[in-house]
């Protein structure tokens, strides 16, 4: 293990046996004492001893309050976990507020999962009503944890030390936390609200302990490995993948607060020799174009898994001519798996839309949109799955929305089409929200992205080209291209047309930005552009 960790070359890095999440934590903590947990780029190194004795502290005090669902809004950190670990000590249920988000969808987040109390920082609060305007209200009163700590008493720390003595079976019998199950609710997290308002995911603990196991037994880290954690906990892949993956099963993992602060994540990954980083496709490009401009190597880099939306052809060049020497995957999850369905492997196809073969525990099936009958192999339909990992219903619904009966099982409907293939490996064409109907055939938007994308990167090899197409609906379905760069419309038509691809596909309008919009989630904000575009041009012929 490199210098800058206090770990053991014996550390074992596994899950620990246990029914739920908070129990095989506090058996980690017990096991590793004053080694390495993490480090945070705010506030330095935590052992595991420091980070269990913060969570103790922190539910003394969460214990108070008489609500059941508790809201954590912070960025990624270890005081996030910290808060995470304290509610389910504090016998609650911990609800990841998308503080990304405008103040209707907090709003309607908070309504749904009934939270009054919700767990931040000062700094982020401040932060939020530079968005929000000064004389933001929220929907909840705000726990800062800077006071928490501030106003601990001498018995709040004597009752703290007292505590954290104890062996950690009789720590969760004191709690009454001892009986929880592996059935019950151990974080509620909401869909992205892309589409539509967004929706509360219940996840239970046996979701988030099966989506590990699965994870832990595809890549096998070793003592020496070491995790990047920069996306925010509400962020599905986030949470459970870069965060509480390597947080319970031993792997020293670093915290960075900002996924649009590159220039630091590339520094503290040189730093602390990062070998495991999970990304989204926009914020590791982020990563390669300031890595590149500071002449960083990232030598330590061993394994990225590129997941939250599709891990495009040119971006993938670009990463193997700057990372000769690191895997490259590819992930297909949603946030109702909790989030992992599928990853490549070595031996995967090369293809940007293939993602893989789905995890252990996990089943895909293709079916028809119009029949819901099962499709042939290498034919495209709707994309459904079942398994352990998947949640039960989604928050305040009692009636299986989003899910489907198959022979009387319920399958979850993920809104994606795709096909799998004679080898079992899972192929995306697109979400089915992103297909349009011009001249009666049914247009990919994404696919109509990644022509243009490849075409615009040998027009211009420098840089990376970011572009998203948008449909503006009227008598006929016209196309918007938004660009970060200067082009026109003749310019992108002769790409498409030069690709032999279908003659009903042509742009109609061109549109430069200074930056595509994003949510915080690190995808595209395809609502937002949608109206720019219908106010741009939507009067137009």
């Amino acid at each position: 293990m490199h210098q800058f960790w206090n770990t053991s070359e014996h550390r074992k890095i596994r899950l620990r046996v246990s029914n739920t999440i908070l129990e095989s934590f506090f058996i980690l903590c017990s096991e590793m004492g004053v080694e390495s947990a993490c480090y945070d780029e705010q506030v330095g190194k935590f052992s595991y001893a420091q980070v269990k004795k913060a969570v103790i502290a922190l539910s003394l005090k969460i214990a108070t309050y008489p609500d059941q669902h508790i809201g954590i809004m912070m960025p990624s950190s270890i005081g996030a976990y910290i808060a995470y670990f304290a509610v389910l000590l504090a016998n609650k249920i911990p609800v990841m507020i998308n503080w990304s988000q405008g103040l209707r969808e907090i709003e309607a987040s908070s309504q749904l999962s009934e939270v009054n109390h919700v767990l931040t920082s000062r700094k982020l609060v401040q932060h939020l009503h530079q968005v929000h305007g000064e004389d933001a209200i929220y929907p909840f009163e705000f726990i800062y944890m800077e006071d928490v700590r501030n106003q601990m008493s001498l018995w709040d720390k004597l009752r703290t030390a007292c505590f954290f003595s104890l062996p950690h079976r009789w720590l969760l019998k004191l709690f009454k936390v001892s009986g929880k199950s592996p059935d019950d609710i151990a974080v509620i997290l909401f869909t992205s609200g892309t589409e539509k308002l967004p929706k509360g995911v219940p996840l239970t603990n046996a979701n988030l302990i099966a989506n590990q196991k699965a994870c832990l037994k595809f890549f096998d880290p070793t003592s020496t490995d070491v995790m990047m954690s920069f996306l925010p906990p509400f962020h599905a892949y986030g949470f459970n993948c870069c965060a509480l993956f390597p947080l319970l099963t031993g792997l020293p993992v670093v915290f960075a607060y900002n996924p649009l602060y590159p220039k630091k994540i590339v520094e503290l990954m040189e730093e602390t020799q990062v070998t495991f980083l999970g990304s989204t496709p926009v914020f590791f490009d982020y990563i390669l174009k300031t890595a590149k401009k500071l002449e960083a190597k990232l030598q330590s880099l061993r394994f990225v898994v590129i997941g939250g939306d599709v891990f495009k052809e040119s971006l993938h060049k670009e990463a193997l001519s700057m990372l000769p020497h690191t895997l490259l995957y590819q992930g297909y999850g949603t946030t109702e798996c909790s989030p992992v369905i599928s990853v490549t492997t070595p031996d995967s196809t090369n293809s940007e839309a293939c993602v893989g073969i789905p995890i252990e525990g996990m089943d895909v099936l293709i079916i028809s949109e119009e029949t819901n009958v099962p499709v042939s192999s290498g034919e495209v339909g709707l994309v459904v799955v079942r398994g352990t990992s998947l949640f039960h219903g989604y928050l305040g619904d009692t009636q299986h929305r989003g899910f489907i009966n198959l022979g009387g099982d319920l399958w979850y409907v993920t809104g994606d089409l795709g096909y799998l293939n004679h080898k079992g490996e899972l192929f995306l064409k697109g979400r089915l929200s992103r297909f349009v109907k011009i001249g009666g055939e049914m247009v990919s938007l994404e696919a109509l992205e990644s022509i243009l994308i490849n075409g615009f990167s040998k027009l211009y090899p420098d840089d990376h080209p970011n572009l998203i197409v948008s449909p503006i609906s009227g008598d006929k379905v016209r196309l918007c291209l938004f660009t970060t760069f200067a082009t026109n419309i003749s310019e992108a038509n002769d790409i498409l047309k030069e690709s032999k691809t279908s003659s009903i596909m042509k742009i109609s309008y061109q549109y430069q930005l200074e930056s595509i919009p994003m949510l915080g989630t690190g995808k595209p904000d395809y609502g937002k552009l949608n109206v720019l575009a219908l106010s741009l041009f939507g009067g137009k012929d």
